[in-house]
This record gives structure tokens, sequence and C-alpha cells, in this order.
């Protein structure tokens, strides 16, 4: 028996519903509500296997309220009524079917036949899907890309119908585990488009995207709550997580842990979502930056105090692709150089350094910079290595 609850603020409507639901077997009509929040209310109290919900109500509207029911019990299905003007964003919040008003018994009958077949199958669909889960990553750094089975043998990106769509998924990944307001992600995502607008493409958004998580069949959750998004992920599939595990200073480098720390920093291929230019993430990529460069000079520091130079050269060029602008990285190149009795290479990195400054720049060195390699080519190669 499915206990139905109908929600429209018209009642003709609700009482045509009504009339109809009586000639369809193992169907309880549990209530019937004008006011979306009068509804909620009831799914807070007691447990419904299905809603009916008209799209165009005042106040909170049909594509609102499933929302929230939704956010109240996500195994409930939901079908929605509309007039025809209304498309995709009706399906936003996984509503099982589409039904244009005024209907029919016979087509009121078909939806009802799929929630019963959909419901009579969840379990096994369940199991199904935990038997199947595939792992999946996010890369933040350079390009954001979802990547399907990412540590298997085959390989993919995911694919995007709309731009948007992507910027809304790389959006959700950049705010993981948080509860971001619809407002904000409006401003954020649609910052051109009217309320109206904005909503309608933000939940077809949500909707496609909801697909695409229940397609990877990774364990990720698109929730809604008071009028907030929130991804919840675990951590560990995310470039920029598994960067900030390491880059919070709790971690030690150790002769133990220095592997972790360098496979950690191969992941900063490129800046935080460099290739995007998404306006959002521009703070948070000064200063994964920053993090990036201050990591790079604790592998070197490590790998100094081992007395391992040239590892030390290799970590700190490395953070010179990113910015080759970096005053201090270059003069700790400088005493390397000097500490491997590398004059040449010592000669080469100054006046390269110097020659980029000029060309792009139109300045010169330091003079801390200017005076280090006077000192160290011209004068004591013995400098004391706690400099470096």
């Amino acid at each position: 028996m499915l206990r139905v609850i109908l929600v429209d603020d018209e009642q003709p409507a609700l009482d045509l519903l009504e009339k109809l639901l009586i000639t369809i077997e193992n169907i309880e009509n549990v209530g019937m509500f004008t006011k979306p929040d009068e509804a909620i209310n009831k799914l807070l109290q007691e447990r419904m296997n299905v809603v009916s919900l008209d799209i165009e109500m005042p106040g909170l509207n049909g594509i609102e309220a499933a929302e929230h029911i939704m956010a109240i019990d996500p195994g409930i299905d939901v079908f929605v009524t509309a007039c025809h003007h209304y498309g995709a964003e009706a399906f936003e919040p996984n509503a099982i079917d589409y039904v244009l008003e005024p209907t029919t018994a016979e087509r009121l009958s078909k939806t009802i036949a799929r929630i019963m077949s959909k419901q009579s199958a969840g379990k096994q669909d369940k199991f199904k899907k935990e038997r199947q889960t595939r792992k999946s990553q996010f890369i933040c750094f350079g390009r954001f890309e979802w990547i399907s089975d990412a540590n298997a043998e085959l390989t993919f990106p995911v694919k995007w119908r709309t731009s948007k769509e992507r910027e809304l998924m790389a959006y959700l990944v950049h705010h993981r585990n948080t509860f971001v307001t619809k407002e904000k992600i409006l401003d954020d995502i649609w910052p051109n488009a009217n309320l109206e607008q904005g909503t309608a493409f933000l939940h077809t958004c949500i909707y496609r995207i909801r697909k695409k998580i229940a397609s990877v069949g990774d364990n990720y959750k698109l929730e809604f709550h008071n009028n907030c998004y929130r991804l919840e992920t675990r951590g560990g599939e995310c470039d920029v997580a598994e960067f900030e595990r390491v880059t919070s200073g709790e971690m030690v480098i150790t002769p133990d842990s220095i592997g972790e720390f360098e496979r950690i920093a191969n992941l900063y291929k490129s800046n935080y979502m460099e290739e995007d230019g998404f306006f959002w993430a521009q703070q948070a990529q000064e200063k994964y930056k920053s993090d990036y460069f201050e990591l790079m000079r604790r592998i070197a520091d490590y790998h100094l105090s081992v007395q391992n130079h040239r590892a030390a050269g290799h970590c700190l060029r490395r953070a010179l692709l990113q910015n080759p602008y970096l005053d201090d990285i270059n003069e700790r190149m400088l005493r390397i150089y000097a500490k491997m009795g590398d004059r040449m290479s010592m000669q080469q990195h100054y006046e390269r350094f110097t020659k980029l400054l000029q060309e792009e720049l139109g300045t010169t060195p330091l003079k801390s910079t200017v005076q280090l390699f006077s000192e160290l080519y011209y004068g004591d190669d013995n400098d004391d290595e706690s400099k470096a």
C-alpha cells in the first residue's frame, strides 16, 4: 500500500486527483494540502511513500518544496504536476514523473505503476549499486575534471551538457562538505540572470548532476537543507583535499613520510582551476599557490638537512616553474649550487634570473640577491648551510 499526500494551491485540482486515485488499487490518500509548508510538516510527523506536487504555487513553489521533501526523506517518490510551459527543471528534485494538467485516470495509473515498480526493485538496485561502486576523483589543479574509475586501468572524464553544469559541479567541489545558500550559488554562477531564470538553470543543473552521481556509482551525496546545497565527499577523492592534508602543517617530514610529501607535491600540476577562470575560485587559487611554495620549501629544507643537495635543487626548480620571480627561492638555488661547488650553474642561474627580471618586469634583482651572489661566487663558498 502506497501512502500518498497531494499538494496543490487550487482545491479543484486536489479534488480531481483524489477522485482519480480512488480508482487505483493499493493507494491510500493520507492528506491534501493547498500550502506546501503544511505538507512538509506532515512529512515530519508521518512516513509517506509518494508526494504529488504542483509546480506553480505562490510562496514556496513545487520545485523548492520537493527539495525540502527530499532532504527530509531521500527515499520518498515525488511526481509533479504542471502546465505545458514548465520544462526539464521540473525533474530536478528527482521527480519520478512529470504529469501535465489536467491529467486522466489512465495517465495517473502509469505514474503509480512506475512508482510501485521502482519501490519493489529498490533493495535489489541498492545491492547492485554497492557491488558496482566505482572509484572517481575530482581534479582541481589546472583544469577542473571529474575522472571516473580514477584508480582502475580504464579511466574517463565525466562529460557535461553545458559549461554551467560543469561550473556548478566545480563550485560544489570547491565548497565540498559545506552548505552553501541557493542565493549565493545564483550570485556566483548566474550573476546576470534574473531570479526566475537563475533558479530554473540551477534546478536543471542540480538534476543532471544528481543523475551523474548515480551513474558514476560513487557514494557522493548532494544534499539540500534550509535552502542550502552541500556536496558531501569523503576527502581522498579530490586532489585538493589530499593537498590540504599535508599543507595544514600537522604532518612532519621524516624519512618515512618524505615519499608521501613528494607525491602530494606532484598533484600540483598547475594553479587551482586556473584554466577555467572561475572568478569565485581566485581567492582559493592564491592560497593554494602560497601553500604550494611553502610545501616545496619544506621539502627542500628536508633534503638539505640530509645533505641531498641535488634533490633540494630539483624541488626548488619545480617551484620556479610555477613562479620564476620568487626572490627567496632563487636565492636558495644560488646557495645550493654553492654547496655543490657548481660555480658555473650558479652563475648561469643568476644571469637567467637577472635577464628574466629585466625583460619581463623591467627591474633588477634585490640588493640581497646581488650581494649573496657576489659573496658566494667571489667570496666564501663555505657559507653556513643553515642559510640554505
